[in-house]
């Protein structure tokens, strides 16, 4: 009921606002549909007389504002179409219209670059880059780690459920090798509460995903790729808002929406939350605490897993305007709260250990394209995130999985933290400024700097006048880069790009003389690091169906704070870090083979990086952690494959795969210059390295009313076993594997009344098999979801 009155005062806020907005404008909306009456997404459409042009959204709709009286040549336009004009008479304040579009299957060498979609025009470009089309999956339950995660070359590893701790790779690079942005902004600063595998997919407009090889206007050094989520903003007044409801108590709820006026004044939000108690059952080794037994393979629920997260990011401000495309104001609020579990091995069981937070971050965002001269764009963003976080640890208590506790005398805790109320706040800023220039029809430059700066400043609250609470955390980083485009034409482009990196940490050291006097003495310590970085990226079509990609760089990445310092709760940290450096090379190709109604799509990549002082995550049994630190020498060389087949509007299916061949090349060992290394060409442990996705989907329209849409879907997921440790330590009958991984999932989406409202219906995990991303760490069971979603675009 509560839920239901929040949605009835957003729907009628938001039609009064745009009502208002309109005034005596006319404003004119229509909808572009194929010949077998589906919706098309991303069509564009153009009012050449007025120099107005836009895009049809997921649903095939589109709107234009503040149109006079008049009659209008309108010409719409869609990859694998033939081009549409028509003429429009517009003398009412609100008018709808519907067109429909021919197939054209000759239409992919004819058609121009502004013909294709942002998604097309994405996967085009000279990187190794995957694009996402988000609206696709916006009906279905999936956050954006779970699409990531079927796209080849990538691999999403969970610990556990909703909200639980994960790790994504692209092409073998892992953790903080891969960076995320939003709209081209990190989203570091934004916390526990905003990481994708909590944010929903109907956040996005599409999803970029780069490999390898990083362009320098993201601003970062990631060494092995990056994420770039695009939220978008070709939907000047729109309402998005669902909720779903699924196994283990999970619950998931979103609102999207944006009010412009005719002005071009604009509030825009984008609020979300999560729910679950994430008691699943897991097979484990149990004792009985108060009795020894012990008793294998049994099964028991998790007990203490609970999570749930609030964010909501909101914008005001202006577009289109003489003096900015874009001016925001924004503010990005969450909290969290995560009981842990386990730590980093399931045999480690807590049932009172929790950690909880929130996110207070102004933002700042300013566009304008042609400032002061033609071909001149430049983009600035600011953020500072104030908020804080706590690890509460003050059970001085033993947990089994039997659901049996044993509590001791004296304060204490279950972690390896001890008695612990840590309260922290990871203070980190950001800036960043873009200038692209364009000079005449083909040469392009781009300059982009970025500065971040991390403060972790906490206290133990339960022993609030302990020396090590004041030991500074701290690091400054600028990351400068330059790049220069030669556009020759709609086949050849190629671009060339410098970064230089600076960082500067500072912390106190605990010296303790353990062989003289025993004394512990505090040492303040700061290190500068700079590193140069460069490469290039190059794709030329040998026919208009047929693309050639290369890409090259000399990549660096400088130390984390959380491989520096630890993240206060799992992970320690390593002072002595050294930066890791990588030679990524990409070789790809891609074809697209229409034939009448029938498209066929090949891709194929190899990938090749030598990395230098790679830094590699250990487990630590004496404190259940994880702790970084550098192997000097790695390489990898692998594949990836994609086959895609669709009929119509009627049926797609797909499968991908990847190989990757990720060794040690360190001949000799560290301590013993002389000694060769035991792990001299060994696979790196504990990193999947033969994985792969299949999915298909049929669909149909008109089944129950006009211009409704019913969707089945079916998707697979297959990862080999691999070993936890080096594949020549310990005995051939007792080495950890994590093992095989096969899973079946399936749904069901209805749309009608033009895709405003939807429902959709998934089971996850069909076979109900134990899967684990990580070793004894068990992933959920067979789960059902529902899911309701109202869409409404004016």
């Amino acid at each position: 009921m509560y839920l239901r009155k929040i949605v009835s005062v957003v729907v009628t806020v938001f039609i009064c606002i745009t009502t208002f907005a309109q005034g005596n404008k006319n404003t004119i909306a229509g909808s572009v549909y194929n010949e077998e009456k589906q919706a098309l997404s991303d069509v564009s459409v153009h009012i050449s007389a007025l120099n107005k042009s836009t895009s049809t959204d997921s649903n095939g709709h589109f709107v234009f504002e503040n149109i006079p009286n008049g009659f209008y040549s309108l010409e719409i336009t869609g990859v694998g179409y033939r081009t549409l004009k028509s003429k429009i008479k517009v003398s009412e304040q609100n008018q709808n219209f519907s067109f429909e579009l021919k197939s054209d299957t000759t239409s992919l060498e004819n058609v121009s670059v502004l013909g294709y979609t942002s998604v097309q025009r994405t996967n085009r470009q000279a990187y190794n880059v995957t694009a996402i089309d988000a609206q696709k999956f916006q009906n279905t339950t999936l956050d954006i780690a779970h699409v990531l995660d079927k796209i080849p070359g990538a691999r999403l590893r969970e610990t556990g459920g909703v909200g639980s701790d994960f790790d994504f790779s692209i092409s073998g690079f892992s953790g903080k090798r891969v960076k995320y942005f939003l709209d081209g902004v990190p989203i570091d600063y934004m916390g526990a509460s905003f990481q994708i595998n909590n944010i929903p997919i109907n956040f996005a407009e599409r999803i970029e995903v780069y490999k390898g090889v990083v362009p320098i206007w993201l601003g970062s050094d990631a060494l092995g790729g990056a994420v770039n989520i695009i939220t978008g903003n070709k939907l000047r007044n729109f309402l998005d808002i669902s909720y779903s409801y699924g196994s283990f108590n999970t619950h998931r709820s979103n609102i999207n929406m944006a009010l412009t006026s005719k002005k071009g004044f604009t509030f825009r939000l984008n609020a979300f939350q999560n729910y679950s108690n994430n008691n699943y059952k897991v097979t484990v080794d149990a004792a009985n605490l108060y009795t020894g037994k012990y008793t294998e393979d049994t099964t028991v629920r998790r007990f203490h897993d609970q999570y749930h997260n609030e964010t909501a990011i909101a914008q005001i401000g202006f577009v289109d305007q003489k003096w900015a495309d874009q001016f925001l104001v924004g503010i990005t609020l969450g909290q969290y709260y995560k009981q842990i579990q386990t730590g980093a091995r399931i045999e480690a069981v807590f049932g009172a250990w929790h950690t909880k937070g929130n996110i207070v971050t102004p933002t700042l965002k300013y566009l304008k394209k042609d400032l002061f001269t033609k071909g001149l764009d430049v983009t600035l963003n600011a953020n500072y995130n104030l908020g804080q976080d706590q690890s509460i640890d003050t059970v001085h208590a033993r947990y089994g999985w039997s659901g049996d506790s044993i509590n001791y005398r004296g304060k204490g805790g279950e972690s390896w933290h001890g008695y612990n109320l840590y309260k922290y706040k990871n203070n980190l800023g950001n800036a960043s400024a873009t200038i692209t220039y364009k000079l005449g029809a083909q040469h392009y430059i781009g300059l982009n700097d970025v500065f971040s700066h991390f403060n972790r400043k906490g206290y133990n609250a339960v022993a609030p006048y302990s020396p090590i609470d004041d030991i500074p955390q701290k690091t400054d980083k600028n990351i400068l880069g330059l790049s220069y485009q030669y556009k020759a034409s709609d086949k050849w482009n190629t671009t060339v790009f410098g970064k230089y990196l600076y960082q500067r940490s500072y912390t106190t050291l605990i010296v303790t003389d353990v062989l003289n006097s025993g004394d512990t003495t505090y040492q303040n310590a700061s290190v500068k690091l700079n590193k140069f970085g460069y490469g290039l990226a190059t794709s030329y079509f040998i026919q208009p169906q047929f693309q050639v990609k290369f890409s090259y760089e000399k990549a660096n990445r400088l130390p984390e704070s959380d491989d520096l310092f630890g993240d206060a709760i799992n992970k320690e940290g390593n002072w002595n870090l050294k930066p890791e450096s990588s030679d990524n090379i990409n070789l790809s190709f891609n074809y697209t083979l229409p034939f009448n109604e029938h498209r066929l799509y090949f891709s194929a990549t190899g990938i090749y990086y030598q990395a230098k002082n790679f830094i590699y995550y250990t487990f630590n049994s004496y404190t259940n952690t994880m702790k970084a630190d550098n192997l000097l020498d790695v390489s990898n060389m692998g594949a990836e494959a994609e086959v895609r087949y669709s009929y119509k509007r009627f049926f797609t299916a797909g499968i991908n795969a990847t190989y990757q061949n990720i060794r040690d090349r360190q001949k000799y060992r560290i301590d013993l210059p002389d000694v060769l290394s035991n792990t001299y060409k060994e696979r790196i442990p504990n990193i999947p390295y033969l994985y792969g996705n299949a999915d298909a989907s049929v669909f149909f329209g008109d089944v129950f009313a006009k211009n409704d849409r019913l969707s089945i879907g079916y998707n697979m997921l297959y990862v080999h076993s691999f070993y936890l440790y080096w594949k020549n330590e310990g005995a051939a009958d007792t080495k950890r594997t994590i093992p095989e991984q096969l899973a079946h999932d399936a749904n069901v989406v209805y749309s009608f009344k033009d895709g405003r409202y939807n429902v959709s219906l998934e089971c996850k995990n069909i076979t109900d098999k134990r899967l684990y991303d990580n070793f004894s760490l068990q992933k959920p069971g067979r789960a059902f979801n529902i899911k309701f979603r109202y869409f409404i675009n004016r």
